[in-house]
């Protein structure tokens, strides 16, 4: 009963955010997968990874890549694959031909797969991966409109302070009891982050507007650092 309680308040959570034209922002292009993994030496798991190219060119992955927990990690050598598609149909057929058990032995023997799930992006993003802090939240549907929408005015309050920095809000599918909505702030180094943490905690202005997309969450369920980089492009 809890997981279709979970698909259905999963459903509402998307059928709500197209519906509330007045709240939220065009939702963002495309669709990504990620693949969650507890790595032996996700170093060199990744530099593995990127070696053989052949899987993301079969699945006709846009751009490819990897993100390594560096704060509160669940697990020794949390991260995980990503993958970006141009549309939820790529994705899920991508999904759909991809078994992640089904790989060479000395890869295998690297990690572990924990789980696989799709995200669609609530509100454009940039993607320029480096230093990511990543919120796990619980939003009611009804407040999912509005939060995106205050987190657009949030990344653009920020840039206009001097931040280069990207926020993104992605509404998960298929992540079975795993996952919720996640947010994220994407800046180009550790230090500028640190920077943006500064001023939010000397009263920066646009802490007003934090504030009220915050008072929209009913739980803040994780809370990480994780260095996130490209591991391939389509040419």
């Amino acid at each position: 009963m809890k997981i279709v309680v979970f698909l259905f308040t999963a459903f509402v959570s998307i059928v709500a955010f197209a519906d509330d034209h007045a709240a939220a922002p065009m939702a963002g292009e495309g669709a990504f997968v990620a693949l969650m993994v507890q790595a032996k030496d996700p170093d060199a798991y990744i530099e593995m990874v990127k070696q053989n190219s052949a899987p993301f060119k079969a699945l006709g992955s846009s751009v490819a890549g990897a993100c390594v927990t560096k704060t509160g990690a669940d697990y020794p050598g949390q991260m995980f694959i990503w993958n970006a598609f141009d549309s939820l149909e790529q994705a899920m057929a991508a999904t759909d031909a991809y078994d992640p058990l089904d790989v060479p032995p000395e890869l295998a023997a690297m990690r572990q797969v924990k789980y696989n799930v799709m995200f669609k992006p609530l509100k454009p993003f940039t993607l320029a991966p480096n230093s990511e802090r990543l919120w796990r939240v619980k939003i009611a549907p009804a407040n999912l409109g509005a939060f995106v929408s205050k987190m657009t005015e949030l990344e653009a309050a920020l840039r206009d302070a001097g931040h280069d920095i990207n926020v993104g809000v992605f509404q998960p599918l298929g992540g079975g009891a795993h996952e919720t909505i996640h947010l994220r702030a994407v800046s180009p180094s550790y230090a500028a982050s640190g920077r943006v943490i500064d001023e939010a905690f000397t009263g920066a202005a646009w802490m007003s507007l934090w504030a009220e997309g915050m008072a929209l969450v009913d739980e803040v369920v994780s809370d990480n650092f994780e260095h996130c980089q490209i591991i391939y492009t389509a040419s």
